[in-house]
């Protein structure tokens, strides 16, 4: 694999829009919205670059999950194949943005060992695409139970940039009075979150672009939770164990905002100065039509395009993050689109689930 110079993103960024030119575009969208059932949809996207992931995955049967596992493969291809490019300062700020996924990964792992979910079947749902690798994920994986999955942690991530198992740790007496994994998992969050976000120091355009999107995710997340916490009266201890440093609330903000009475109660009380409040308005209106979900759907569609609005520099970081997002929405789509006519939706109604097709294709011709 060639390497590029320390800081040098032409290469990188040279075959990054190749690759984002290669994404589905209103042509390719139509054909796959008017396919006439889950069967056609199968067939018109063989006709992509899915094809080959598709064909594997239908090995193991034609059931939507396994479907969804040629998405998570094809994602862990081209994610890792833009690491590849790099080495240096550019390769740790591109791992730092991929991060995410190393949560989703181990969050996996251990929700499927407390539902005692077959190992074979945890390792088909990971992602590998960030810090940690698969064969680290699959070890972890294949341990026989929770608690084994913990230690293995433990003793992994002590040469791992984010020290899960610390975390773990601290949390794990706590974990077996309650048995509730967000125990755990709210400690993970704390402890990724801490160290990503020092990772991304600096003051060069990539490290502020990566900061400034990984400080929106921690931004978001601190909202969700205030939202899911309004009105149920959480003494100090208890939000500290929630809130998550490196974003542009502060805790004491955090602990005021979490005595909210309610979704519109918080909401109203935000300031006019919160990036977020307009997004989460928004997702208010459609509370009764969409439930809790309608937040989540708002601020995942401010994130991007925040991210999309990044790439306005040939030379550094910002050009990754889009075709990253990019390709995430893509997925993301495909997955509406895929579990839309397996239950028979028509095109105006998968259209009207999905993130902006239009976006995509603008972007694309950008």
């Amino acid at each position: 694999m060639v390497q590029v110079p320390l800081r040098d993103y032409a290469y990188a960024n040279a075959r990054v829009r190749a690759m984002t030119a290669r994404l589905l575009d209103g042509t390719a969208w139509s054909r796959l919205l008017s396919a006439p059932d889950y069967n056609h949809f199968l067939s018109e996207l063989d006709e992509t670059e899915y094809g080959p992931y598709v064909e594997q995955a239908l090995l193991e049967g034609i059931q939507v999950t396994q479907v969804d596992r040629a998405f998570n493969r094809i994602l862990t291809d081209h994610f890792n194949k833009i690491k590849g490019f790099f080495e240096g300062r550019p390769r740790e700020l591109v791992c730092a943005v991929l991060s995410r996924w190393d949560l989703y990964n181990l969050k996996t792992i251990l929700r499927g060992k407390q539902a005692i979910v077959p190992n074979s079947e945890i390792v088909r749902n990971l992602v590998p695409i960030g810090y940690l690798d698969d064969v680290t994920l699959g070890e972890i994986a294949e341990q026989p139970d929770l608690r084994a999955s913990i230690d293995l942690i433990a003793a992994f991530s002590r040469g791992w940039r984010v020290r899960y198992g610390a975390a773990l740790m601290t949390r794990l007496r706590e974990y077996y009075r309650q048995h509730d994994l967000a125990v755990l998992e709210s400690a993970m969050d704390q402890e990724h979150y801490r160290d990503i976000i020092e990772v991304v120091r600096g003051g060069d355009s990539s490290s502020l672009k990566a900061r400034r999107l990984i400080a929106l995710e921690i931004d978001i997340i601190n909202h969700i939770t205030l939202l899911r916490v309004s009105g149920m009266d959480l003494d100090r201890e208890q939000l500290e164990r929630y809130y998550l440093t490196g974003g542009s609330m502060d805790y004491r903000l955090f602990q005021r905002l979490a005595r909210s009475r309610d979704e519109e109660e918080l909401i109203a009380a935000l300031s006019g100065k919160d990036e977020l409040k307009a997004p989460l308005q928004r997702a208010l209106a459609q509370l009764d039509e969409k439930g809790y979900a309608a937040f989540q759907d708002e601020l995942d569609r401010y994130q991007l395009r925040q991210a999309l609005r990044m790439d306005d520099d040939p030379l550094d970081l910002g050009v990754i993050i889009r075709y990253i997002w990019l390709k995430w929405m893509e997925v993301a789509n495909l997955r509406i689109a895929m579990r839309g006519k397996a239950i028979g939706m028509i095109e105006s109604q998968i259209r009207k689930e999905m993130l902006d097709v239009g976006a995509a294709g603008e972007a694309k011709a950008g």
